[in-house]
């Protein structure tokens, strides 16, 4: 019964955006569709002027159903899927692969990026301009492993893995930056990153809800470090200057110093922070509105989330 509530309002918002003439009918049930997002997993070269991102540019977007009942999905042009380069004002747009790199992180030198393509962890070379496809290096070879994060030395990556866990979910594993050493940590979660204060941060599980947590790089320490205590989804913590960034639901949150948490954006899905403490972040709705070209683009903002502004636009149809 919750379902088909939550299913009929899902449909009426469609209605009324989308088929204004006709007046919902209590018998439409539209799928929940999560779109396409044209723009994902933005990352900042360390330079602080260069963002790589995954993108699929629009062919447009296309109707479903029938009236009165209709929603709407994106099309993607395939043929030109893959990762792409930016400055940080958005000149200088081009792809240099003709893949994906999932959860990608550069090397504090800036000459490598590591990344996933499930269900291992990959590092290519980066010359300053684009990567040579043909040296990718593969560092791990069983089990799913995902979220490289590079230590601020650039001698070692943490990541998450279920190598070791008999199935039951994933921990926290670091490798030296040419994939020997491995070392889990159990008793951790997922989604880690190495901060610049010695510590490791990830998601954790409390009473069957992630929360964030600390631990320092030998897995001592583990810290709790969010304390909401009720439903949400906190996921892929980051850290700068001397603040925690973490996603919640689709909202970018901050916690400021003074241990006050920020909302800085909504929605966000996946985000970096530059060396100078800039944010880039896809912007995701559930909701597709025919003529709404802001949906799965970037945007750039302030660390305090001031100054936000769009960055990429979806005017390919």
């Amino acid at each position: 019964m919750l379902r088909q509530l939550i299913l009929f309002i899902f449909c009426c918002l469609f209605l009324l955006t989308s088929c204004k003439k006709n007046k919902p009918d209590p018998q439409c049930i539209a799928p929940a569709i999560i779109p396409m997002q044209p723009y994902s997993y933005p990352v900042w070269h360390p330079n602080g002027q260069t963002i790589g991102f995954n993108h699929t540019p629009l062919a447009g977007i296309g109707s479903n159903g029938n009236a009165p009942c209709i929603w709407y999905s994106y099309m993607g042009k395939a043929d030109s899927t893959g990762f792409y380069l930016m400055n940080r004002d958005g000149t200088g747009f081009k792809r240099v692969t003709n893949f994906y790199l999932n959860t990608p992180a550069w090397s504090p030198d800036g000459h490598w990026i590591a990344f996933s393509i499930p269900p291992n962890i990959y590092k290519m070379p980066f010359n300053g301009s684009t990567f040579d496809t043909t040296q990718i290096i593969q560092l791990t070879t069983t089990g799913g492993n995902f979220y490289p994060s590079w230590t601020p030395e650039g001698d070692s990556i943490f990541y998450d893995s279920n190598v070791g866990t008999n199935g039951q979910g994933y921990y926290v594993w670091k490798m030296a930056r040419d994939g020997g050493g491995k070392i889990g940590f159990p008793e951790t979660g997922r989604q880690p990153f190495a901060a610049n204060n010695g510590k490791i941060y990830y998601v954790g599980g409390v009473n069957g809800q992630p929360e964030i947590f600390s631990m320092n790089r030998d897995g001592s320490g583990k810290t709790q470090v969010t304390l909401n205590g009720q439903y949400g989804n906190r996921r892929t913590p980051k850290f700068f200057g001397n603040n925690l960034f973490y996603e919640d639901n689709g909202t970018l949150r901050k916690i400021n110093t003074a241990g006050i948490d920020i909302t800085l954006a909504n929605p966000s899905v996946t985000y970096d922070i530059s060396v100078t403490g800039e944010i880039v972040y896809s912007k995701m709705e559930s909701d597709i509105m025919k003529y709404n070209k802001q949906i799965g683009t970037l945007w750039i903002m302030n660390a305090d989330g001031t100054n936000n502004r769009q960055l990429t636009f979806n005017n390919s149809f």
